[in-house]
């Protein structure tokens, strides 16, 4: 990615939306991790690729670890636009205690390794049941709203989503979302 950070800072478009696909993902799980507020991190996911285009003239052409630099990036502006209500010290101090940089590193490297194995395990599903996975586990839709949606009766998305369980049932997918299901 060394290379589509370069050729950002000189305008180009393409690697602009490559570091875009390469890291939307990743940096979602990120930002989840340090706020628990889905709306919040798009908006700020927003805001960082809107800065990083509007300011690529003046960013650094040569970073050994660009990854690195856009979590960091984020990670400043979720703080930066916490609700004025939780801005307070007393709210965002835990946030705030820095790990070391060889350790936060690792917790972004795992982050984007979980990612990688997440991303290799929904290919295995049909496209209509990872477009169900993606609809009730990742934007939080009900089985009505996916039914809605997808033009499908109540049961039908039932039995889809209950077979790509089946089907990822010993799978670190599986695992993976029945943390995520539990974590909300």
């Amino acid at each position: 990615m060394n290379q589509e950070w370069r050729e950002l800072t000189q305008g180009n478009k393409d690697s602009f939306v490559r570091l875009y696909d390469a890291y939307y993902k990743p940096l979602f799980h990120y930002g989840l991790k340090i706020r628990q507020d889905r709306e919040l991190i798009k908006d700020c996911l927003h805001m960082l690729f809107c800065e990083l285009w509007e300011k690529r003239d003046s960013l650094p052409a040569e970073i050994q670890h660009p990854k690195f630099y856009l979590f960091t990036w984020l990670k400043r502006i979720i703080l930066k636009n916490l609700p004025k209500e939780e801005s307070g010290i007393e709210s965002i101090t835990e946030v705030l205690i820095e790990d070391s940089i060889e350790a936060q590193q690792i917790e972004i490297e795992q982050l984007i390794e979980t990612h990688r194995k997440l991303e290799t395990a929904l290919a295995k599903l049909t496209r209509k049941q990872r477009r169900f996975i993606q609809l009730r586990f990742f934007e939080n839709k009900s089985y009505e709203e996916i039914s809605q949606l997808e033009n499908a009766s109540v049961r039908t998305v039932y039995n889809v989503i209950y077979e790509s369980l089946k089907s990822l049932k010993g799978s670190f997918l599986y695992q993976l979302l029945l943390i995520f299901i539990f974590s909300k």
